[in-house]
């Protein structure tokens, strides 16, 4: 009798309304990424609890988190689990959303499936409430190229040597380039950015300058080119697209060390602010906290 009066409370109790209700949902536009690459996933939270209310950290809860998982069920910790993010007032029916990094909040540096939710705590009701899971799919690419350089002297981590590769990998029907810069002795991913298309067969071009500098040639269409810059500590320095209507263009390095373009007619650059590239992930970095979208 006891057990029925168990069983039977807890039916009622999940046929009964919820006093409080927050909609969770998490947006992640692609579902392959290279390994280090940014995740970013939008989350959007409703109020629908018919009330303002504040989401604030609780003791022992965060309001806000995520509940990642490998393949076999495996727990994917937050880098540093005893993060805080201040308050978020919501009024009654306000819908938020937020997009953050997945790949510096949490260790997504093994290949595999990872199972993500995001979830958000709502103190007065001491309950959790999440989002559908969604997937992503990491993996290394094909490695088309990859050299080391050192850091000249005067510049910042001078001394260190980094590792730059190039891959490939296919999204669909297209092809994309990404370059990577590490230093694997202090542990630390400078970039792992996408460079654009690439047209299959079509091998860019590649060099340093004096400083060490990277310079990728690559074609991205027809008779059209695009060149990009990568400082030696992979910080983005800026695309320009070229057209060669008559012959491939070539880097050509000049007496003082710095490259030039020849055979191409420039046309407008692409953005060169260094503030759209991903910053340097540090692999023990302690988790920033929740960026506006």
């Amino acid at each position: 009798m006891k057990r029925f009066l168990i069983l039977l409370a807890a039916v009622l109790a999940l046929l009964t309304p919820a006093r409080a209700q927050i909609a969770v949902d998490i947006s992640i536009k692609q579902r392959l990424f290279i390994r280090h690459e940014p995740i970013l996933a939008t989350i959007t939270v409703t109020n629908q609890t018919g009330r303002d209310i504040t989401l604030a950290d609780a003791r022992e809860s965060q309001w806000f988190s995520f509940q990642i998982s490998s393949e076999g069920d495996h727990f994917v910790p937050p880098r540093h689990p005893d993060y805080h993010l201040p308050p978020l007032p919501m009024r009654a029916g306000e819908t938020l959303k937020r997009t953050v990094n997945l790949s510096e909040l949490y260790d997504l540096g093994d290949f595999g499936i990872y199972r993500i939710r995001a979830n958000i705590y709502l103190a007065e009701a001491d309950k959790y409430f999440s989002s559908k899971p969604t997937h992503v799919d990491i993996t290394e690419g094909r490695i088309m190229w990859r050299r080391t350089a050192g850091v000249p002297s005067g510049q910042k981590n001078a001394g260190q040597t980094h590792i730059f590769s190039l891959l490939a990998h296919q999204h669909g029907e297209q092809n994309t380039l990404y370059i990577s810069v590490e230093d694997q002795d202090q542990g630390t991913v400078f970039c792992t950015s996408t460079l654009g298309r690439i047209i299959d067969g079509a091998a860019p071009e590649i060099q340093f300058d004096s400083s060490n500098n990277l310079y990728i040639l690559h074609l991205v269409a027809q008779r059209t080119f695009v060149l990009t810059k990568i400082s030696v500590n992979g910080e983005y320095l800026g695309q320009t697209t070229y057209t060669a209507p008559k012959t491939r263009p070539t880097l050509r390095k000049l007496p003082d060390g710095t490259l030039q373009l020849v055979g191409g007619h420039r046309e407008a650059p692409v953005s060169t602010d260094p503030a759209e590239a991903p910053a340097p992930l540090k692999l023990s970095a302690r988790p920033p906290g929740l960026p506006q979208s």
